[in-house]
């Protein structure tokens, strides 16, 4: 819905607090195409069947994906798509008191929809996926959005204040994020054979080779057989573990490293995961952090402003027989 994508319901999240009036169903259920039937009405201004159709479906495919839905699941996905329809209806009513968009701002803007779907037949397209009987259905669709986001940026946008001690708080609780060594992380495996002796050496490629051949990458599939033990998913010390850490750090992840001896034993690494040093200043972080405060505000005072919309509206949910 293009209502949706001006940023009214991020992550359509929506719930009505006016308790609904449920009136007879304007046309059974099953008569008719799905636009004609209603399924509510807000103030008046019906929503139809195939509105509530195209929503329920793309609810399903956002969360769900073609996964089997219970009779539960179902109802309660329904209920949720008929409360985003009926608070995008009330969120327009809402709007259109104030804000009044030009007829060459809509041409302006179906325009552009068009040419981005691929031109008349993208258009033709859609008009079928959407219930949408025509262009000027479209350009009505077009109107209704501008109509709500020009209201969002007139008042609700300017509401929004972000203070450099704002910023210095949020970059304060996200010191572990911007600021944190560097991470190596292997599959340790620790040889016990003398490391004078030249066979240790033939003994650890065999071991080796085992892993990468016969195990595809995992030593934890080997079989002890007492001449070594392996460690998973070992952090490793910087100092303390130095040979080992330099090396595994120019291993390709899940890649097995040659013998490396360290502390008179000899090691074979596989790096398991890495992650670099970061040390970020607040000034090279400030526009991130301005953003995503401004982002979480917009969104809190958009959840404030949709529990206000039904207070006071009539909002009739249809009966339908079945």
């Amino acid at each position: 819905m293009l209502i949706t994508a001006a940023g009214l319901f991020p992550g359509r999240q929506a719930a009505i607090a006016a308790g609904p009036v449920v009136q007879p169903a304007d046309k059974v259920m099953g008569h008719g195409d799905a636009a004609s039937i209603v399924v509510a009405r807000v103030n008046g201004a019906k929503i139809n069947m195939a509105q509530l159709m195209d929503r329920i479906y793309d609810l399903t495919m956002e969360r769900y994906g073609r996964r089997e839905i219970t009779p539960f699941l179902a109802q309660k996905i329904k209920d949720e798509a008929l409360n985003q329809l009926v608070l995008e209806e009330l969120a327009y009513q809402k709007a259109a008191q104030s804000i009044k968009i030009s007829s060459s701002e809509v041409k302006k803007v179906t325009k552009a929809q068009i040419k981005a779907m691929g031109g008349k037949k993208g258009l033709q397209k859609y008009l079928r996926a959407n219930s949408l009987k025509n262009r000027a259905a479209f350009e009505t669709q077009i109107r209704r959005m501008l109509t709500v986001r020009d209201y969002i940026r007139k008042n609700i946008a300017p509401k929004i204040k972000i203070t450099d001690n704002d910023l210095k708080t949020a970059y304060a609780r996200g010191k572990a994020y911007f600021h944190a060594p560097e991470n190596v992380q292997v599959n340790k495996i620790l040889f016990f054979g003398d490391p004078n002796n030249p066979r240790t050496i033939q003994h650890i490629m065999k071991v080796r080779s085992e892993i990468i051949k016969k195990y595809n990458n995992h030593p934890e599939k080997l079989k002890a057989d007492g001449t070594f033990v392996v460690q998973q998913n070992i952090h490793l010390n910087k100092v303390a573990d130095k040979e080992l850490y330099e090396a595994a750090k120019k291993l390709g992840r899940y890649k097995i490293s040659k013998p490396i001896k360290m502390n008179g034993n000899f090691y074979l690494v596989q790096l398991t995961g890495y992650k670099p040093a970061r040390n970020k200043s607040f000034k090279m972080v400030k526009n991130y952090l301005k953003n995503e405060l401004i982002s979480r505000k917009k969104q809190a005072l958009l959840a404030a402003w949709r529990q206000q919309l039904p207070k006071g509206a009539k909002i009739e949910f249809v009966d339908l027989k079945p």
